[in-house]
């Protein structure tokens, strides 16, 4: 899940069912040391599961210049992305705004499997929401970092007054402020200053949230909101007047949607039910993201949350976040992808159907992922029969794959995949190497799957045991020894 100390602005852009007048907005600037990639403008559809929609795409020329004309109706925060490299930019239709994305640094130009957050320069023909947001970040920012020592217990009462005295001067400064969106963000950016400062959850409950509805269209409310409610179905939520814990569990487990909402109606921190039917469908999220219940469970109780909520915007959450857990999910289809093996022939992964498939997805052969790979070739011994392993690099030549698979004896399927870019989005491939499992019909066992050792091979087993019940396992089910010396990195 995302650490809300960490969250990069994002915003919410939703369809709704009245009518709001576009504005043309234009959106231009350079990014020259990303020329020759896709740059698109993007809207988020909601701010839990941060599932986006393309406005406009280009490619950047080789001058790195980039320009986008696009009819918006919603002020907010959209997304400026290249690949992984995202940059965020709070918009008010009808205005200009010119960005100058900076060089990436050197480790973000080879390492694409990351999120890669940057804050352009931005300059607005208009309004100052970016200055304003940005400037009031920074005093909150700087606030935190120069009493970090009243954080703990024992010194946390010295805390609250000083930071109240800077809560009361930010609303002071910011009275006459004439952006409506700009005072919802700021009412709830100081609804998590209070919680990161030991206010108490009543004080900042009866504070900021009583008596208001769910503001979807501010990442303020949805930090707020996530820090406010932080994993509310782990825990004794209230922890005194009612624990209802169990209940949540056993509504989960049997798929009883009612059970799950009464027994959220019983916190007094909870008594507006659009609320608590947005904290069932972030919390839901979460729980389905970590596998913490079986995921269908958690799918079932989305479908009755889809059919049952009162707010269209919640609706919408629930639905992004059945796609977000289905999407790679196991039992689901794998996506296809080209790669140049090691004699120059283009494959596609769907060419090995009717074979249990191992994949690791890796970048370059640094040590660790030579360690990992000398653990392959052991389980390619006993399992090279039944489970088709590969190693698919996004940025070696294949004279360099080819080299290092015949140095270290390396004898399973290794490529170099056609498109990079469309590999690590269509696998989320956040951290190389990465593992795949996949069944004979190309469908996810396990997604993203262990590296190899003991757990990937009680995988490797089960599939063993499935095809050949009275043959005996070639191996026990232990890690394979591992060299005491690290593998040497082949020069580059």
């Amino acid at each position: 899940m995302h650490k809300l100390l960490s969250i990069v602005f994002v915003f919410l852009f939703l369809l709704t069912g009245f009518q709001i007048k576009a504005e043309n907005t234009l959106i231009q600037g350079n990014a020259f040391y990303y020329r020759g990639k896709m740059i698109e403008v993007r809207a988020y559809t909601d701010l839990f599961t941060f599932q986006t929609s393309v406005l406009s795409r280009m490619l950047i020329p080789q001058d790195g210049s980039f320009k986008f004309e696009l009819d918006l109706e919603k002020e907010g925060l959209y997304l400026i992305n290249i690949g992984r490299v995202n940059a965020h930019l709070f918009i008010h239709p009808g205005d200009e705004y010119t960005l100058v994305l900076p060089e990436p640094a050197p480790i973000d130009r080879y390492e694409p499997a990351k999120d890669v957050f940057i804050l352009p320069e931005i300059f607005e023909a208009d309004g100052q929401l970016n200055y304003d947001i940005t400037a009031l970040e920074k005093t909150i920012n700087q606030f935190l970092l120069d009493n970090a020592k009243y954080y703990g217990r024992s010194v946390s009462r010295k805390l609250i007054p000083i930071s109240d005295s800077l809560t009361a001067a930010l609303k002071e400064k910011y009275a006459d402020h004439q952006d409506s969106y700009f005072q919802t963000h700021l009412h709830y950016r100081l609804a998590v200053f209070a919680l990161q400062t030991n206010h108490s959850r009543n004080q900042v409950f009866e504070e900021y949230f009583a008596g208001r509805a769910p503001a979807y269209r501010q990442l303020s409310y949805a930090n707020a909101f996530s820090l406010f409610f932080a994993e509310y179905f782990d825990f004794l939520n209230p922890k005194e007047s009612y624990r209802f814990q169990a209940d949540v569990d056993s509504a989960i487990r049997t798929g009883n949607y009612s059970l799950m909402m009464k027994s959220m109606e019983r916190d007094p921190l909870l008594p507006n039910r659009a609320m608590r039917e947005l904290l069932a469908a972030t919390q839901l999220y979460e729980l389905g993201t970590e596998r913490k219940y079986q995921l269908d469970k958690v799918l079932l109780m989305l479908d009755s949350l889809l059919m049952k909520a009162k707010d269209e915007e919640c609706r919408i959450v629930a639905a992004n976040a059945q796609e977000s857990l289905n999407y790679l999910a196991p039992g689901t289809l794998c996506p296809d992808f080209e790669f140049t093996d090691l004699f120059g022939n283009i494959n596609r992964l769907s060419e090995y159907r009717g074979r249990y498939i191992y994949v690791q997805f890796f970048d370059d052969f640094d040590a660790e992922t030579l360690k990992e790979m000398s653990l392959m070739k052991v389980l390619k011994e006993g399992y090279g029969t039944e489970v088709a392993m590969f190693s698919i690099s996004t940025e070696e030549n294949i004279r360099k794959i080819k080299t290092v698979s015949d140095e270290y004896d390396f004898e399973w399927f290794f490529g170099k995949a056609l498109s990079p870019r469309e590999l690590t989005l269509s696998y989320d491939l956040r951290s190389l190497p990465s593992y795949f499992y996949v069944d004979k019909d190309l469908k996810f066992v396990k997604s993203p799957a262990p590296s190899p050792g003991a757990n990937i091979e009680k995988l490797f087993a089960k599939s063993w045991n499935s095809e050949h019940p009275n043959k005996a396992l070639r191996f026990k089910l232990q890690p394979p020894e591992v060299p005491e010396a690290p593998i040497t990195e082949p020069p580059h």
